[in-house]
């Protein structure tokens, strides 16, 4: 609980210092200029707070999967989410990517201008007939602009202890319009660093890619692929 606690003192209110002082530099340029030293930067200071104060290390599996499609084409990454990590780490794997947020992070201080900088792709949570629309319009422009889309299927954080996760309609939506191949992928980073959790306990989050789920296959069977996926990645 220490090791939690000073790493709140140092992380955050350093973090949010770097918002401060970057964005009205960052406002006049250009998403890739805020995406390097902005969100990148933020990445790299998190991961060194964990793994200096409370002795939170990383380990990326299978990499290749996702390197390899991304040659080939642009991609949907549909990632697990149990944590605030897995909403920092991404910009040290996929260099051009555009993830899909809660309507809500726009209302974050500081923060919510970044996201609107980066131009996320915005969804309102009320409304599923809304935000299936924001996906599609706005998916459909990331894709057009050569981007990857990075969407966290279970729409929320949930426990490490719940494996029967219900995915949401949006990354079908995704996968049936935009028509380009699913990566799954699956973290720890609940066990560590659990929602709604001050408390951090040390260890080694793993992130690990699984095949892609390969274009053309109908709502009932695309599901069963990615959970069938997901299900077979270990996150020992």
């Amino acid at each position: 609980m220490l090791r939690s606690v000073i790493f709140a003192c140092v992380f955050w209110p350093i973090f949010a210092l770097q918002l401060t002082i970057i964005y009205p530099i960052a406002f006049f340029r250009s998403k890739k200029f805020a995406m390097k030293v902005v969100y990148k930067p933020g990445a790299r200071w998190l991961t060194f707070c964990l793994k200096k104060i409370v002795k939170i290390d990383y380990e990326i599996r299978n990499l290749g999967y996702l390197n390899e499609m991304i040659q080939k084409t642009n991609v949907i990454i549909g990632c697990d989410h149990q944590s605030t990590w897995e909403t920092f780490i991404f910009p040290l794997i996929l260099e051009n990517f555009v993830p899909v947020v809660k309507k809500e992070l726009l209302d974050v201080p500081i923060a919510g201008l970044y996201i609107r900088k980066l131009e996320c792709i915005i969804v309102d949570r009320s409304s599923p007939i809304l935000a299936i629309r924001s996906l599609l319009k706005f998916g459909k422009r990331t894709i057009e602009n050569g981007s990857n889309i990075l969407i966290f299927p279970n729409g929320t954080r949930k426990s490490h202890t719940d494996l029967n996760t219900e995915y949401k309609s949006g990354i079908f939506a995704l996968y049936k319009s935009l028509n380009i191949p699913v990566i799954p992928a699956r973290v720890s980073s609940g066990k560590f660093w659990a929602r709604r959790s001050f408390r951090k306990n040390p260890g080694t989050i793993i992130l690990e890619f699984e095949k892609p789920i390969s274009t053309g296959l109908d709502k009932e069977s695309f599901f069963e692929e990615i959970e069938s996926k997901l299900n077979q990645i270990s996150s020992q």
